[in-house]
C-alpha cells in the first residue's frame, strides 16, 4: 500500500496500491526491453483479473522513472 496527504473526496482517497516492473537489459536491446516488459505487466493484469480483462497504457510522465509507462484495467466498468 501507498500513502500520500489528499484530502478524501469522491476521486481521492488516501490509500492506493501500486505494482512495480523493473527490467535490466542490454542497452542495444533497449526497445525489445520496453515491448517485453509491458507484455509481461499486461500478463500479470490479465491473470489477477481475468484473461476476458481489458487493459490499456495510458501516457505517462513520472519524474522518479524514464521511461514511464501507467496500466490501467476495465474493472466492474471502470477505468483503474
Amino acid at each position: 500500500d501507498v500513502y500520500r496527504r489528499d484530502t478524501v473526496d469522491a476521486t481521492h482517497f488516501p490509500v492506493f496500491h501500486q505494482l512495480d516492473g523493473v527490467m535490466v537489459f542490454d542497452h542495444k536491446d533497449g526497445s525489445k526491453a520496453v515491448t517485453h516488459l509491458k507484455e509481461t505487466l499486461a500478463g500479470l493484469a490479465l491473470h489477477m483479473f481475468g484473461q476476458q480483462t481489458s487493459v490499456r497504457w495510458v501516457n505517462a510522465e513520472f519524474p522518479f522513472t524514464d521511461p514511464s509507462f501507467e496500466l490501467e484495467v476495465l474493472y466492474n466498468g471502470e477505468w483503474l
